[in-house]
């Protein structure tokens, strides 16, 4: 089974003239806003992890180099009841070639279309969570620092979703960066998808 994953928490900043012409910038810090989407894209077709994604909105694709494509969703629809935060989709192609729209695809308003790429196994922190056995499958750089923005985690887990190392079940967490701390944003039990 493929996977998709996504979260991301997106915490704005905002200019405001002040008196005498200057521009002070503010920044918001607190709650989720936007949660990144997490996506599997294949040709015309894929898989979204998260809220459900709208007809229109666009899917970056991105390797550890770069976007090398675009896709918008033309339809979403639930890949089981049982899993309520994972979504088939179908899609068509925007930016790219046909050959590049198959890869790692995020939705996020505030991702850089310009700096954004997936990190390499060797620059992925460990899993937010502290949990030894939870690997982190995919590390996304929103924004071209090095870091990692967003977080997809996998890990053996028992129906509930608690750790259960060399289970036959596995459960996959979305983390997103607000601020210098990571938050789940996204959880998927596989076991229960499977119902």
């Amino acid at each position: 089974m493929r996977l998709i994953g996504v979260a991301l928490v997106v915490w704005s900043a905002t200019g405001s003239a002040a008196p005498g012409g200057r521009v002070v910038r503010v920044e918001r810090s607190g709650g989720f806003r936007v949660a990144p989407r997490l996506c599997e894209i294949r040709g015309d077709t894929g898989n979204c992890l998260g809220e459900q994604p709208v007809s229109g909105q666009t899917v970056v694709v991105i390797d550890e180099h770069r976007v090398i494509a675009e896709v918008q969703i033309v339809e979403a629809t639930s890949f089981s009841p049982s899993c309520p935060t994972l979504w088939a989709v179908k899609t068509r192609l925007v930016r790219g070639t046909p050959g590049d729209s198959d890869g790692v695809g995020v939705i996020d308003p505030n991702l850089d279309i310009v700096r954004a790429r997936l990190l390499e196994r060797s620059h992925m922190p460990a899993s937010p969570s502290g949990f030894a056995d939870e690997e982190v499958w995919r590390a996304i750089d929103r924004d071209g620092d090095g870091a990692a923005d967003i977080l997809l985690t996998r890990f053996g887990c028992d129906s509930q979703g608690r750790p259960a190392p060399g289970g036959s079940n596995f459960c996959i967490d979305v983390w997103a960066r607000t601020g210098t701390r990571m938050t789940r944003t996204t959880e998927l039990n596989f076991g229960r998808c499977n119902r």
